[in-house]
């Protein structure tokens, strides 16, 4: 008999489904997995298998171990029966995704991830006295301050434990003048998937268009290749901006995460 049971722990299963996949997880939404509710798919008593979902109903990640395989799709149809998921954001290069397929309703490209493709140096024009350097400690609340005003919306109380996480790792630096802030960039390296490291950037709303971001996107990226690290980074399907940002900076839409409902 087959069963489904919420638990409070990750699964120990999660290193073989991550030895599945033929590219990286992009590490925003892997934190979405990581605070998603998680269940465990059980055979007889045995553990065959794990899943979580989102608060919005969202299937984050799903896996059977090997030996079972002959019975992911029973037990797939099983996890979204009785953890009532309405849909999935899965990324194209994911196994479970043909099983997500098999029960969709409508499917749209949320979010472009990006690998590396080749090397793109890209100059400033119109800035004197320009630096590149992590933030230090002595400056968090500034460049919270500063993110916060580039943001569209509020992000709430958690851009501050974020902030700080990235100050602490030295992976948040700021582009500047010695009077003022033009942009921030992140180089977040992987806890779970070396070498990789998921790179961000946010440029003030008065020095936007002027190639900012893929300049930063750039200077990343060498620290990166100095470190032995492999740059990837991601946006969402709307936002053409970015999108444009990081082609320049030299990188290529190798996949997508899919929004799927059921």
């Amino acid at each position: 008999m087959m069963q489904t049971t919420r638990t409070a722990e990750g699964s120990d299963l999660r290193q073989e489904y991550m030895e599945t996949l033929t590219a990286p997880l992009d590490g925003m939404w892997e934190t979405f997995i990581r605070f998603a509710a998680q269940w465990e798919i059980r055979r007889d008593g045995a553990r065959i298998g794990y899943f979580c979902v989102n608060d919005e109903g969202r299937l984050l990640q799903f896996h059977v171990a090997a030996p079972f395989e002959d019975q992911e799709a029973e037990a797939f149809a099983q996890a979204v029966r009785e953890s009532d998921a309405s849909g999935a954001m899965v990324s194209t290069f994911e196994p479970w995704l043909s099983l997500c397929l098999d029960l969709h309703k409508q499917v749209r490209v949320h979010t472009f991830l990006y690998h590396d493709h080749h090397r793109s140096e890209i100059s400033l024009d119109g800035f004197d006295g320009v630096r590149f350097e992590i933030v230090p400690e002595g400056e968090r609340t500034a460049v919270e301050a500063f993110i916060r005003r580039c943001l569209a919306d509020d992000p709430g109380d958690w851009l501050t434990g974020y902030v700080s996480n990235l100050v602490a790792r030295r992976e948040l630096l700021a582009l500047r003048t010695a009077e003022t802030w033009l942009g921030t960039g992140e180089l977040r390296v992987s806890d779970t998937q070396p070498p990789y490291a998921d790179l961000g950037v946010i440029v003030s709303p008065e020095h936007r268009g002027r190639g900012l971001a893929p300049h930063i996107l750039s200077r990343l990226k060498e620290r990166c290749e100095s470190s032995g690290l492999v740059p990837i980074c991601s946006t969402t399907a709307d936002n053409e901006a970015a999108q444009r940002a990081i082609l320049k900076a030299g990188f290529v839409p190798r996949h997508r995460l899919l929004e799927v409902l059921f």
